[in-house]
């Protein structure tokens, strides 16, 4: 009996292990908005969001490596009948190579859902499961396997495939149920979930996918080794989506988007005060929306 127990502990750890959480999330919930009993009825809501996204294996993989930083901040209105409306703001980074043990981050997303309503209420449990549409949930799994699959993309090529497929059948199971904000048709270069979705997995974007993987593995990574050499490999990878931009898209697109959207910033204070100025004309071409921060770098000395 006692080495049953035994073998029955040893396989419970080795599960464990073996099947990780990937996310190590911050979740921080407003409810400035909401009357009091409202705001009573989700008093556990942002404990409850971080337990279940810290708490679940998304990829049911062995997840080698560090978590993933993630911040979320929501902001709940509505409340009555315990029905909410929320907007929310998610932030996840990758960590940076480097010759200590923390060598900094880089933001990898900057994402906003604002078309997002539940009905939430003292005592609801959240599960995980891919055949069933929960407004909650599902939710969150979709941005949470946005993230492990942009993280996955940045340490080899093409590596977050699999997860963007499971985002992707998260948008089908909410189009299906025609839950709000999972339309399936839009505009080309209109910011939704169904064109993104669609982009991440069009082998038409993988080679902005690959050079999104270059960018951290030959550029951000070596920053703290050399950062001369990684600020012009950096130079030169930009020039590569300029080409990417002008010879493979026929029009705008979200996931150039979504990348500059989370970018800019940190671009704009590699590049500051840099000799080389095709390098801005190059970003202004991706990344129009931000042509003042990238004026304001090319003019620092």
């Amino acid at each position: 009996m006692r080495n049953k127990i035994i073998i029955g502990i040893f396989f419970l750890f080795t599960s464990f292990s073996l099947f990780s959480q990937e996310i190590e999330a911050n979740v921080i919930v407003n409810m400035e908005q909401l009357e009091f009993e409202a705001r009573n009825n989700v008093a556990n809501f942002d404990r409850d969001l971080m337990s279940y996204i810290n708490n679940q294996s998304f990829t049911g993989e062995k997840w080698e490596g560090p978590k993933i930083p993630v911040e979320i901040n929501i902001y709940l209105s509505g409340g009555r009948n315990g029905k909410y409306s929320a907007r929310m703001f998610l932030i996840s980074k990758r960590l940076l190579d480097g010759p200590e043990e923390n060598s900094g981050q880089s933001v990898a997303l900057r994402m906003i859902e604002d078309n997002w309503a539940f009905e939430y209420g003292l005592g609801a449990f959240l599960s995980f499961n891919m055949l069933r549409f929960d407004r909650i949930s599902s939710m969150i799994d979709y941005y949470m396997f946005l993230v492990i699959g942009m993280d996955k993309d940045t340490y080899g090529e093409l590596d977050g495939s699999k997860e963007y497929e499971k985002a992707k059948s998260i948008f089908q199971l909410g189009a299906s149920n025609e839950i709000p904000g999972f339309k399936t048709f839009s505009q080309p270069g209109e910011f939704t979930k169904y064109n993104l979705v669609t982009e991440l997995t069009d082998m038409r974007y993988e080679d902005f996918r690959k050079l999104i993987f270059a960018y951290y593995v030959d550029g951000l990574d070596r920053m703290a080794f050399n950062k001369e050499q990684a600020t012009e490999a950096i130079a030169e990878i930009i020039s590569d989506m300029a080409f990417f931009k002008q010879n493979k898209l026929t029009g705008p697109s979200v996931l150039l988007q979504l990348f500059f959207d989370s970018k800019a910033q940190e671009l704009a204070s590699i590049f500051k005060g840099y000799k080389d100025k095709k390098v801005f004309n190059d970003l202004i071409y991706l990344d129009p929306s931000n042509t003042m921060l990238y004026n304001e770098a090319r003019d620092s000395r």
